[in-house]
């Protein structure tokens, strides 16, 4: 099986979603609480001098001076924000081989801003910059090893640089190594102990940053199966976690206060989100009903909220699904429940017939269970049934059937309903006004649907219903793969692909 380990370089976007000018900077909006990771160059910053002093340096070739220029162009700290000048003056500074300068224009190629998407380009200046000394540049090297999107991945030399950058009292660094440690990573024998990582924590100096940090690292494998021990920890891991903790991994963290649920509890929260469309809560809920934990054991519910997650791109859910078809418990269950007419157990055994899990009835019988579930006016058949005209599977393709089907279940409230019938109507376009439906995307992605963040990055890539924008498209996927999301990483994927250059150093050879 082909391993993948997918670990996100993460640098949420807060730039405008329209045109650039050269009268206003896109970079930042103070009401979007994550920042670019930009720094200052480790020099007298020029914090105290008058403008007109900065320019005056900037125009006789100092670096240091240009670049700061340029960051003050780009922040609007002393001049109109004004991006277009703000990667003149970096650019000047990176000429010279700034490494400060250097480090913040791949951040700015790595985000689109100001200058085209080009991964590439960004790491081909964290390098030079990491080469320099610069631990901000170095953490971003070692990430670079960390998937196999931008180059080979390579565990043991994204050690090193997080080893180096966290020696530099860079604190992404220090959490990375401790991420590394956690997930099984076996480092070489001059490693630093876990006792060491915690100690480099405590004497982090962070003066450097103009912007708090942003880094995530996050371990994704979307082919090798999690071993039992990680399989029973899962619940309890997720239930420990903070009421804040809980709405960043369910993909609330976006929310307004006023959108947010008031009642912050596990359940209320894990409700909210299953409804937006996040496949994480459907997939605690089904491992809760499987286990018995937070909910009475029910097999046939576990298995129903399995498969909707499987279907929302959780492939753990999946995994966890295959386990339970092992049992014929389940199969004992759903056929109890069926003949009492329940809906949930019928939507689960032709959504598990449809994916091809399960054999037992044929496709005929598959169909008549959603058919009677959709009768009983039950949302999840709607939307199987909008799917599988939407694809073919088991029926003929009929597009127009499947929206009759998903429309009948947006009727009822069914916000995954509202997307995939606002992405079709955008990815049909041809001159109708789609705004509503954009809108549509982008409201839900906002309230955790990690389908709304794909489709909504499938639209920013195209241009589809809004202006082209790949560093906005790359954060969408960014965000719905980092989540789990398959789909969203292959989308990811294909953008690097599209662009990579023909050096050997930006080959990528998977390995089974």
């Amino acid at each position: 099986m082909l391993l993948r380990y997918f670990i996100t370089l993460f640098l949420f976007v807060s730039i405008s979603l329209f045109a650039q000018d050269t009268t206003r900077s896109e970079a930042f909006k103070d009401n979007v609480p994550r920042k670019y990771p930009m720094i200052k160059a480790k020099y007298p910053s020029y914090s105290l001098i008058a403008g007109y002093l900065l320019v005056t340096e900037a125009n006789r070739n100092d670096p240091y001076a240009e670049h700061e220029l340029g960051l003050r162009y780009l922040i609007a700290n002393g001049f109109p924000a004004d991006t277009a000048k703000a990667i003149y003056w970096i650019r000047k500074a990176v000429d010279q081989n700034l490494p400060a300068a250097r480090f913040n224009y791949g951040i700015m190629f790595y985000n689109g801003i100001g200058v085209p998407w080009n991964p590439f380009e960004a790491y081909q200046n964290f390098r030079v910059a990491a080469k320099a000394g610069l631990p901000e540049a170095q953490f971003a090297v070692g990430l670079s090893y960390t998937d196999n999107l931008l180059i080979n991945k390579d565990l043991n030399k994204a050690y090193q640089y997080f080893k180096l950058s966290a020696a530099g009292k860079y604190e992404p660094a220090v959490e990375a190594l401790k991420q590394l440690l956690k997930s099984g990573f076996s480092p070489p024998t001059d490693s630093l102990s876990k006792k060491e990582v915690e100690n480099l924590a405590k004497h982090v100096d962070d003066n450097t940053q103009l912007m708090n940090p942003n880094w995530d690292l996050d371990f994704y494998d979307f082919d090798k199966k999690d071993n039992k021990e990680k399989k029973e920890n899962f619940l309890n891991d997720v239930l420990k976690k903070k009421p804040g903790e809980l709405k960043i991994y369910l993909g609330l963290d976006n929310l307004s206060k006023d959108t947010m649920p008031k009642d912050s509890s596990t359940l209320s929260l894990l409700n909210f989100a299953a409804a937006s469309g996040s496949p994480e809560a459907l997939l605690i809920a089904g491992r809760a009903y499987e286990k018995g934990v937070i909910f009475q054991k029910d097999l046939v519910l576990a298995a129903f909220n399995y498969l909707r997650a499987y279907r929302l791109g959780s492939f753990k859910a999946g995994e966890f699904l295959f386990g339970m078809l092992q049992s014929k418990e389940l199969f004992t269950k759903l056929k109890e429940r069926i003949a009492n007419g329940d809906a949930d157990a019928m939507y689960a055994w032709a959504g598990i017939s449809a994916l091809g899990f399960d054999n037992q009835i044929s496709n005929q019988q598959a169909l008549d269970f959603l058919k009677k579930a959709v009768d009983k006016k039950h949302i999840p058949s709607m939307i199987e049934m909008g799917l599988l005209y939407s694809a073919g599977t088991l029926v003929q393709k009929d597009k127009q059937k499947a929206i009759e089907y998903w429309n009948m279940a947006k009727k009822l409230g069914s916000k995954e309903a509202s997307v995939r019938i606002a992405f079709t109507n955008v990815a049909d376009s041809v001159s109708k006004n789609i705004s509503g439906d954009i809108a549509i995307l982008k409201r839900i992605a906002d309230e955790g649907s990690v389908l709304a963040q794909t489709a909504l990055g499938f639209c920013y890539e195209k241009g589809l219903g809004v202006k082209e924008n790949k560093g906005v498209a790359i954060r969408l996927y960014r965000l719905a793969a980092q989540r789990g999301n398959e789909t969203a990483f292959n989308s990811l994927k294909r953008m690097y692909d599209e662009l990579r250059p023909e050096d050997d150093e930006f080959k990528i050879f998977e390995v089974n």
